[in-house]
Parts: C-alpha cells; sequence; structure tokens
C-alpha cells in the first residue's frame, strides 16, 4: 500500500473523487451490454467483430446494474465497488462465456477486447492505487484459470494468459500514472488550505491589532469631545450656584447659562450616540445608512489625531445623498483607515480633504492628502498584504488598504488610488446607491 494511503484525508479525497466515477463505469459497462446485444441482433453486419451470446449481455448488464444501485446507494468505499465492479464484469463474461461454451467464431477476441476496455477503463476513470490495479487484473486471468480447468472446452482457441497479464500490467501503469495525479492535486490543494488558514490567520491579528489602535484613537476622541462640553457644563452650573447663593437675579444670564448647559448635554448625547454606532456590532448587517454619517462618525474618532498632529481638514460632504445599502461598520473602518493613513502621511502644514458625492457610479467618495505620497513601484503592491522590517521589527504591511479592498469589493464598489511620490495621495470609492 503506498504511503499516502495511511493518510485518511487523502483517503477521503480519492473516495470523494471515486464516487461520481463509479456511476460512470456502470455506464459504461450498460452501455457496452448493449453493443453486445445489439451485435447478437445484426449477427451478419457483426460477424467479422465476432458475436457474443446472451449469457455474456447479461453478464455485463447484471454487473453495470449492480454498480449503480451501489454508487446510487452512496457507498463508503467507491473505490472498491469500482475495482470489484470492474473485476466482476470481466470474471463474469468470462466465466458464462466458457459455461455456455461459446464457440462462435472469433467470440473470443471480442471477449478479450471486453475485458480489456472494462479494466482498461476503471484504472483510468478510478483513483485506484497500482496494486489494486494490478490485484483486480491478475483476478480476472485467476477466474480464466479456474474456468478453463472447470471448463475445458468453454474457451476456444489458444490460451490467452500472456494477454491478460498484459492487461493487468497495462492496468496497472495507467493505475500509477492516475494516483500520481491524484496525489500531486491532493497536496496542492492541502498547501492551498494550508496557506488559506495562515493568512487568514494573518487577517485576524491584523484586525485586531487595527480594532486595538480604533479603541486607543476612540478613547482620545471620546476624551476630547466630552471634556469640552463636560467643562461648559460644570462652569455653567457653578455660575448658577454662585448666583443663587448671592442672590443675583438676571434672567438674561440665566437663560444663557441654560441654553449653554443645554447645548452641552445635547453635543454629549450626540457624541454617546456616535460612540454607540462605532462599537455596535449589529452594524454587520447589511442595512441603509447615510455616507455622510458615516464620514460624520469616522471623523469623531480621529477629531484628537488631527488636532494633534495640526492638520487641516476640509470637508465637501454632499447633502442630501441616497442611503447606500451596506454593513455600516466595515465601511466605517474602510474610511478610518484611510483617514489614519492619510494622516500619518503628511506633514506639520498637510492638509486633508474629505468629498463625498454621487456620481455616474454611485456614491463616491474621495480623501486626499498633500503628504509624501508614494512610488510607483510602490503602487504596484498598493494592496497587496506583505511583512516589513521597521526598526529591527517585523511588522504588517499594506494589511488596511488590503483588507478596505475587500470590504469595497464585497460592497459591489470599486477603489482605486492616485498618487504621486512628494505631492500627496487620493483614494477614491465608488458604492453603488440604492
Amino acid at each position: 500500500m503506498p504511503p499516502q494511503e495511511f493518510d485518511a484525508r487523502f483517503r477521503e479525497f480519492l473516495a470523494r473523487a471515486a464516487a461520481p466515477r463509479v456511476k460512470l463505469l456502470a455506464m459504461v459497462e450498460i452501455a457496452l451490454s448493449l453493443l453486445l446485444q445489439f451485435g447478437r441482433m445484426t449477427a451478419g453486419a457483426w460477424r467479422m467483430l465476432g458475436v457474443a451470446p446472451w449469457c455474456q449481455t447479461f453478464a455485463l448488464m447484471a454487473a453495470g446494474v449492480v454498480t449503480l444501485v451501489a454508487a446510487w446507494l452512496n457507498p463508503r468505499a467507491p473505490r472498491l465497488v469500482g475495482a470489484l465492479s470492474a473485476w466482476g464484469a470481466a470474471a463474469l463474461l468470462l466465466a458464462v462465456t466458457a459455461w455456455q461454451r461459446a464457440d462462435v467464431a472469433g467470440s473470443n477476441d471480442f471477449l478479450l477486447a471486453a475485458i480489456t476496455l472494462v479494466l482498461v477503463t476503471a484504472a483510468a476513470m478510478l483513483p485506484l492505487a497500482p496494486r489494486s490495479a494490478l490485484a483486480m487484473g491478475l483476478g480476472v486471468e485467476g477466474v480464466y484459470i479456474l474456468s478453463s480447468r472447470w471448463f475445458p472446452n468453454g474457451l476456444t482457441g489458444e490460451p490467452h494468459h500472456i494477454f491478460l497479464l498484459l492487461v493487468a500490467l497495462l492496468a496497472a501503469g495507467i493505475a500509477a500514472a492516475n494516483y500520481e495525479h491524484w496525489r500531486a492535486e491532493f497536496t496542492a490543494v492541502e498547501e492551498a488550505v494550508r496557506a488559506a488558514e495562515t493568512l487568514a490567520g494573518a487577517q485576524l491579528r491584523a484586525q485586531l491589532a487595527e480594532s486595538a489602535i480604533s479603541l486607543g484613537k476612540m478613547a482620545a476622541a471620546l476624551t476630547h469631545e466630552i471634556n469640552s462640553p463636560l467643562g461648559t457644563l460644570r462652569s455653567s452650573i457653578k455660575t448658577l450656584e454662585v448666583m443663587n447663593e448671592r442672590g443675583i437675579d438676571r434672567p438674561q444670564t440665566r437663560a444663557e447659562l441654560v441654553r449653554s448647559m443645554e447645548a452641552s448635554a445635547a453635543r454629549m448625547e450626540e457624541v454617546t450616540r456616535r460612540v454607540g454606532r462605532l462599537v455596535a456590532l449589529e452594524d454587520a448587517d447589511m442595512k441603509p445608512a447615510d455616507v455622510n454619517d458615516l464620514l460624520a462618525d469616522v471623523l469623531l474618532l480621529h477629531d484628537a489625531e488631527i488636532a494633534a498632529a495640526k492638520v487641516r481638514l476640509e470637508t465637501e460632504l454632499e447633502k442630501p445623498l441616497p442611503a447606500l445599502n451596506c454593513r455600516p461598520q466595515l465601511l466605517r473602518a474602510v474610511f478610518s483607515a484611510l483617514l489614519s493613513n492619510a494622516i500619518h502621511a503628511v506633514n506639520g502644514d498637510g492638509c486633508i480633504g474629505i468629498r463625498s458625492a454621487l456620481g455616474p457610479e454611485g456614491i463616491e467618495v474621495t480623501i486626499r492628502d498633500n503628504g509624501r505620497g508614494m512610488a510607483a513601484e510602490e503602487v504596484e503592491t498598493i494592496f497587496e498584504p506583505r511583512l516589513k522590517v521597521a526598526e529591527g521589527r517585523v511588522s504588517s504591511g499594506n494589511w488596511s488598504l488590503f483588507h478596505s479592498r475587500q470590504i469595497v469589493y464585497e460592497h459591489g464598489g470599486n477603489i482605486k488610488v492616485e498618487t504621486e511620490e512628494g505631492r500627496g495621495t487620493a483614494v477614491h470609492i465608488s458604492l453603488p446607491a440604492g
């Protein structure tokens, strides 16, 4: 038994490949039996090929039907069923021919041709191990020896041992070539699966790292956005307390303080609502969303980072835009990754522009910066994930763009990059509206 046969996964792979081919083998046996019957009915035209009696037709038909029924019953060992079917069909042909003493002129030639066709077809169609195919052929030779002994007058002409042995070797050779093909295909599939698992693991690690970064940015943005209205709210409350303690009655001042407190509370409520959308797991489902709201959520997330980098932000958001049927959380991740890349690409006097509009291809979003840009050779692989060495450490590169392109494609959209070294980069995203 070949070493690969001890691998359960390889045996399962071969079984899946063999299952439909067993049915085809059964069809070949049934078709051959019908050919025999047709030859019997047109004996004059087929006499040169040899005319087989009814017994051979029934033998092949029975083998094919039994095999077809076994295949439809979903056998657990289709390769074994196929090998037994081919051996059984050849053995039945030999046995019934010897038993019925089919001494019609040329019948042995047709008999040997039928046996060769059945064995070679089985070896070519089924993923048999070479020794299994050889055993199948030698089994037919064994039946030939027994039939010649039990029915010495049944098989006319000279013995055909050498021919049957050559057919057995031919079947084994064909099976060996096919087996090597199936082994190579299994190895390629296994390597592809391992590569996919490795890529999935790398993607997961990259996503976890990006999630951790996003959480840090969200915490900074939340602190920045809430501190200002919270400070205003505290100051207004303190001022009202002082006015009450000193008995100061100024209705206009009180009204302004109340408006300030209401505005601060509304601002904190808005921040809380946006943060809730940023972390909402249910946004992974498809639902209508406003692209401008998604961009506003992302700007809130990066507000503190933009302020710290002293970046000038220019927004041009067309309103209203048609609703976009999307997974909001994923698109926020795309916009966040592109905005983060733009922030890191600009210098102290950098400028970032964000534009949304309804164009011929649907809703179009552009995130542009006047940063360092990229060289032409770098643009060619910008969407390909890779590992890079920075400051003596190995880190992932282009993963955010790789994920962004995947998400945009999943939404039926397109993403392209325009860049020039030293002059900045513009990322254009188009998404089908409606």
